[in-house]
């Protein structure tokens, strides 16, 4: 008995190394790449929404397009710190950086981040002013701008203390070992016109806004907003939403503008 095991035994040794050591190769350590995190307004901000993109003829160029962001993450790993962004800078199609993360170099990034109020934050592409002026209010977002139509000029200036979480961001970034890689949290400010809460096709529209100007200054304020009431409009559906007036319906859409890598979706978080 002794002298037959001997040998199998010793035929196995090879085969067994064999297997840990593909074992060790599939477990190996796939190395780390650097993830550059940047947020970006797209053309739209930085530059314009041009006439031809509105169903009813008006141009909107925003002044200053300030929002709060924070508790990014990148599978997992925090970005630190808080931000506030003036979407409406320059930056040359790239976005503005908001800070780099190490992750394993395998596969591509899932990303987190909130939009919310923010006590102090660092500015990105914003000034001092801009990360007091969101701070004093209150907000998340600050909307300043102008629309044009013809010889009519409308201006606005609204603050938005909504918050929103956006999770599960799937990047389009393919991590690499050893290499750069971005993600770009982009923000589409065109859905804060949009006439339709549910529609996958929704208009861009400034009409009803302008409408909204009671006192006729050529400011379209957050009261004047308010008192226009959309219960009857054919268009700006709400579908089971408690959403009765202007103000509460862009709000809603406040909780929409945010993206990954262009027009990548997320889910919305608590």
């Amino acid at each position: 008995m002794s002298t037959s095991t001997i040998p199998f035994m010793r035929r196995t040794f090879p085969a067994l190394s064999l297997s840990l050591g593909l074992l060790a190769s599939a477990c190996a350590d796939p190395g780390q790449a650097t993830l550059r995190v940047t947020a970006y307004g797209e053309e739209f901000i930085e530059d314009e929404i041009p006439a031809d993109v509105l169903i009813d003829g008006w141009e909107l160029d925003f002044r200053r397009f300030l929002i709060a962001v924070s508790e990014v993450e990148a599978d997992g790993e925090p970005l630190a710190g808080a931000f506030v962004i003036d979407l409406t800078q320059a930056s040359g199609g790239e976005g503005h950086e908001l800070g780099t993360v190490t992750l394993p170099a395998e596969g591509h990034p899932s990303l987190d981040f909130r939009v919310r109020p923010v006590d102090d934050a660092m500015p990105v592409s914003a000034t001092d002013d801009d990360v007091a002026t969101l701070v004093d209010a209150g907000a998340s977002l600050w909307v300043e701008g102008m629309a044009t139509k013809g010889g009519q000029t409308m201006s606005f200036t609204w603050a938005f203390t909504t918050e929103t979480h956006y999770v599960e961001c799937h990047s389009t970034a393919e991590l690499v070992e050893g290499q750069d890689a971005k993600s770009q949290l982009t923000f589409h400010a065109d859905h804060l016109f949009y006439d339709d809460l549910d529609s996958p096709v929704p208009n861009v529209a400034f009409d009803l806004v302008a409408s909204a100007d009671a006192d006729a200054d050529g400011e379209v304020t957050e009261d004047e907003l308010r008192a226009l009431d959309i219960t009857t409009e054919e268009r700006y559906q709400v579908g089971s939403r408690n959403v009765t007036d202007l103000w509460s319906y862009i709000e809603v859409q406040t909780g929409t503008i945010g993206h990954i890598d262009g027009e990548g979706h997320c889910e919305l978080g608590s």
